[in-house]
């Protein structure tokens, strides 16, 4: 079933939306360098991918990638390719849009952000934009799963040899191995690589990693353990490759494509609950005026 907003006709849209639920979900990521090894534009790839499969389970119409994100654009963070636009005009942006989306009789918008440093101003766009005035819709967020390799090994663990049949037993071997080791992850890590590898392997380039440039150096701790904040907590500083994470070297296009088809359906499972869920809508619409009723004696 095609639910994608871009590829339906007028007529078909309208099906969608009820198909849906009066639900949309939008995409999110942003571009910024992933290590050497990994596309600029990975956050919003793997996001767009992730919630497309996700809608073959779970049909949902699937909005036009929000492209852009919070990202850092000044030394030392700014790296080669990484887009910035201000961060009053992406909320503006995504207001205006859920105001369009919502015109067409979609009345439940999630965003699926795919990019850790769009969660704080998702918060804020949630929590104070969003209720500023009347809307004919309700406004929710949720992240991107994660899935490899962590995931993916406790359900080998938990439910048997063969619960993952993209992978061989040496995959399994592996998995389980990093899980075990607790292997860290964070950004152009594993769990990115095994997303990229999974559906578009030619844009990833594990020979081009510089072993063990994942790992924070500690530049900037001392602002921490004064407990003072620094935009990103010194993140450019500690991680200057922009990868943050063991290297991914044992990663392969198997594991890729069963990380993907878990966060399918992880995501599937979060996108049901609020397509079918009509407390926040009845909540949101009840209290637009300020006042919760059952407050007032």
């Amino acid at each position: 079933m095609e639910t994608r907003w871009l590829y339906l006709s007028g007529e078909e849209l309208t099906q969608m939306r009820e198909i849906s639920h009066d639900t949309c979900v939008i995409p999110m990521g942003c571009i910024e360098k992933h290590g050497t090894h990994l596309p600029l534009g990975t956050d919003i790839l793997k996001g767009s991918e992730v919630t497309y499969r996700a809608s073959q389970i779970e049909p949902v119409c699937v909005f036009a990638d929000f492209t852009f994100g919070s990202v850092p654009s000044f030394p030392p963070y700014r790296a080669v390719g990484t887009i910035h636009l201000p961060l009053e005009f992406q909320m503006q942006m995504l207001e205006l849009l859920c105001e369009e989306i919502a015109s067409h009789g979609f009345r439940k918008i999630l965003v699926v952000n795919s990019h850790g440093g769009n969660t704080m101003w998702l918060n804020v766009f949630a929590s104070s934009i969003i209720p500023q005035k009347k809307r004919n819709f309700v406004f929710a967020h949720t992240k991107a799963p994660k899935t490899a390799p962590h995931l993916l090994a406790q359900m080998i663990l938990e439910q048997g040899s063969g619960v993952h049949p993209e992978l061989t037993k040496e995959d399994e071997e592996t998995l389980i191995r990093l899980y075990e080791m607790d292997m860290k992850t964070g950004h152009a890590c594993f769990f990115e690589t095994a997303y990229m590898m999974g559906f578009a392997p030619e844009t990833v380039h594990l020979e081009k990693i510089v072993p063990g440039s994942g790992q924070n150096l500690h530049v900037s701790d001392y602002f921490k353990e004064n407990e003072i904040f620094v935009k990103g907590g010194g993140w450019g500083f500690n991680y200057p490759r922009a990868y943050a994470g063991d290297d991914p070297f044992d990663c392969n296009e198997r594991i890729g494509q069963a990380a993907l088809r878990v966060g399918a359906e992880v995501l599937a499972k979060r996108i049901k609950l609020f397509k079918e869920d009509e407390n926040l809508y009845t909540w949101t619409m009840n209290g637009q005026n300020g006042i919760r009723n059952d407050y007032v004696k």
